[in-house]
């Protein structure tokens, strides 16, 4: 008699609402290898949360794993944009010269810490309680949140769970067939000893294809994503070293593609099963560089000719964006984009290592504007970023005001990003040196003082930057920051319709503008 293949069970834990891409790529590149593997997807973020444990435990009773892979993609309470109402209670508790302002901030300060403390121990005792009630089933765990945060994470967690950094696929796949995962970046406790392995070679991604009937046989939840975007994976790796950013810490500097082909055939699948209209490319960057142009033609070349009527997103660098692009991006279906501006000063975008000039992004602005580009376009600022001054803050100003010159007022939505400071960057590596953030300071620590320091706004700016938000908001509605709060928002990323509906990102640049005028900084002209 044959014996039982092993069963796996992924467990998505609760996080605003999001398809869960890392784990369909999972399940489809364990299903390549072991077809005969029995697979079951839970999302705990689609259950009320008092369900949630009784559910984790009928799903395992049933369905009997014998590897349970948790994926934990959120922990942080304040995203440091100013479209997050967090920020503006933060704001108001720290800068405020009112004291009603003060008292409201104080109190909804401890509310969200309330949600924040409640929620990262509630994650915890998932894991927990699969260790106590079913001490049997191997562990691992995974996913965004995990990889930024493994070492603190693990040390918590019950001794035996197994952590995976960054790219799964080979790790799982040696957990599942019981050989050595040393050679992954794996992180695991035996006693007060953390043990960590190393990535040895390229996960090999080119055959994997997420199949949308394949999804529908494990995981009966899937109907909640039938309206939703859907995320597609192009390529993995950035190249690039800004010092802010985890994603070459999470995918590494090595950039490879999925063959554009594959790409398209999983849209096409998405939008032939499940009547997909919007999807996500969900690299690090959808153009990391001019050498990959050819795959970024090829891919939208196909989105093309297969007849797909459909609306397309990613993290794009404008600066690389080519006349020939910007047509195929628009005729393909380009959505509303986030650029990552940062600064309108060529010398805080060279201390940031962000690796792109001013005047190609502007070049690239004008390329999806003479395309025809009708959408929004969000510019992100980090404001008061290190090397900021009065002057540079002036030619950020001024930086929106030459990118309204070419797309029209209509189109661009500036949006205030401040550094949150999150580890293994090298901005956090800096603070460090340079005595602003403790040696040993508690990523998960969210106490006054150390909120005030995570999201970067130091003097002597942080006043003259926070008088000019502060003002912007003053009468703006937010939406919850709950992240499990029921809204019924358009966008992706629910907070995000606070920066199209008020535009304050606008509003605030120019109070900033006035403000430094009356310091007597002069206005700029944005130069090319």
């Amino acid at each position: 008699m044959m014996p039982r293949p092993k069963s796996v069970l992924y467990v998505f834990l609760p996080c605003k609402k999001v398809y869960p891409l890392g784990v369909t790529y999972l399940a489809h590149f364990l299903h390549q290898h072991h077809p005969e593997a029995p697979q079951r997807i839970l999302d705990l973020s689609q259950i009320t949360r008092p369900q949630r444990h009784a559910a984790l435990r009928e799903t395992i009773s049933d369905f009997k794993p014998d590897l349970i892979a948790f994926s934990w993609r959120d922990i942080q309470l304040f995203a440091p944009h100013e479209g997050d109402g967090s920020l503006k209670y933060a704001f108001d508790f720290y800068y405020s010269m009112n004291p009603i302002k003060k008292l409201v901030a104080s109190v909804q300060g401890l509310r969200h810490l309330w949600i924040y403390y409640s929620n990262l121990r509630e994650h915890f005792t998932y894991l927990e309680q699969v260790r106590r009630e079913f001490p049997q089933v191997q562990m691992t765990v995974g996913g965004g949140a995990f990889s930024v945060f493994s070492e603190p994470i693990i040390r918590r967690l019950p001794e035996g769970i197994v952590g995976i950094i960054g790219e799964g696929e080979d790790a799982l796949l040696n957990l599942y067939e019981e050989k050595t995962i040393m050679n992954d970046r794996c992180i695991f406790r035996k006693g007060d000893q953390i043990i960590t392995g190393t990535q040895k070679e390229v996960v090999k991604l080119d055959s994997s294809v997420q199949d949308p009937a394949y999804i529908e046989s494990i995981f009966p939840q899937y109907k909640a994503y039938i309206d939703e975007p859907i995320g597609i994976q192009t390529k993995r790796g950035c190249p690039y070293d800004c010092q802010f950013c985890l994603y070459t810490y999470i995918e590494g500097k090595r950039v490879y593609t999925r063959p554009a082909e594959n790409v398209v055939a999983e849209m096409k699948a998405f939008y032939d099963r499940w009547g997909t209209r919007r999807f996500w490319f969900a690299d690090a960057q959808w153009i990391p560089g001019s050498k990959y142009y050819s795959h970024c033609t090829e891919t939208l070349e196909r989105i093309i000719s297969s007849g797909m009527k459909i609306e397309w997103g990613a993290y794009i660098r404008t600066s690389l964006i080519t006349k020939e692009l910007a047509e195929l991006m628009v005729r393909s279906g380009l959505g509303d984009t986030e650029v990552a501006i940062t600064s309108g000063s060529q010398k805080v975008l060279d201390e940031l290592k962000m690796g792109f000039r001013l005047d190609k992004l502007y070049e690239g602005c004008r390329h999806l504007k003479e395309a025809g580009f009708t959408g929004k376009i969000i510019l992100n600022y980090s404001l008061n970023s290190p090397g900021d001054t009065e002057e540079t803050l002036m030619e950020s100003v001024a930086s929106y005001k030459k990118i309204v010159e070419i797309m029209g007022e209509s189109q661009v939505y500036p949006a205030l990003f401040f550094l949150g400071i999150q580890p293994h960057t090298g901005l956090a590596d800096r603070l460090v040196e340079e005595g602003y953030l403790p040696r040993n300071y508690n990523p998960f620590s969210m106490n006054p003082l150390m909120i005030k320091k995570l999201l970067y706004n130091p003097p002597p700016l942080g006043k003259i930057i926070t008088r000019a938000c502060l003002k912007a908001w003053e009468n703006q509605k937010r939406t919850p920051t709950d992240p499990f709060a029921k809204r019924n928002i358009a966008y992706a990323d629910d907070s995000l319709a606070n920066i199209f509906e008020g535009n304050t990102g606008r509003a605030a640049l120019l109070n900033l503008e006035a403000e430094l005028k009356a310091r007597g900084i002069q206005p700029v002209t944005s130069r090319e």
